[in-house]
């Protein structure tokens, strides 16, 4: 006797799917600001306010996961791939089109340290099981740290020298920050926001 398997109610996929949904919003936020960073020196304002905006975003996915009942091995693994583009791969952009930064190339190596120092905590997160405390700074944290600091300064002149060393001081303390191994307690908000 064959037993047929009943489709999903749509509305039971969808509640299942929100905090993905979340997740994929904050990736499109990042998405978008690679764009504005592409070819332009005129949207880092916005930009930074995007990226902020991704880390209020980021912060609710794995709560409704939570209280959903929604925790899921791919929804920790799409968060990675969205916080590495948005906290990662978006700050790094948005302070490329920054002057005096984007007429310094020779500073690219530094700068790169950060979406690459993301990207090293993300997969260390994603073999561990971290469910108590952080392990060295959260890339949401760094990400929105340098949109911050680009917000700074895309609004007020200062001097190239300043400009230039605190970008590259900033990158390398964040960098830092994110591949070490001190722990830092948390509030528990549901295992897809664990690893941020």
């Amino acid at each position: 006797m064959s037993h047929t398997n009943k489709p999903e109610p749509i509305s039971s996929l969808f509640r299942r799917n929100i905090p993905n949904l979340l997740t994929l919003a904050n990736m499109l936020l990042g998405l978008i600001v690679l764009y504005l960073s592409i070819g332009n020196a005129g949207h880092a304002v916005l930009s930074c306010i995007l990226i902020l905006i991704a880390a209020v975003v980021d912060a609710f996915d794995g709560t409704i996961a939570r209280l959903l009942g929604a925790e899921s091995d791919f929804g920790k693994q799409l968060d990675s791939f969205a916080d590495l583009t948005t906290f990662g791969l978006a700050p790094f952009a948005v302070l490329l089109t920054l002057e005096p930064i984007r007429a310094t190339p020779t500073l690219l190596p530094v700068l790169a340290l950060h979406p690459l120092a993301g990207a090293f905590r993300l997969a260390r997160f994603n073999l561990g099981n971290y469910t108590d405390y952080f392990v060295g700074l959260p890339i949401t944290a760094a990400g929105s740290i340098q949109a911050c600091f680009g917000l700074v300064l895309s609004r007020f002149n200062f001097l190239s020298r300043w400009v230039l060393g605190s970008a590259t001081l900033l990158t390398i303390a964040l960098s830092l920050l994110m591949v070490s191994s001190f722990k830092i307690t948390k509030h528990k908000r549901g295992r897809r926001a664990n690893h941020q």
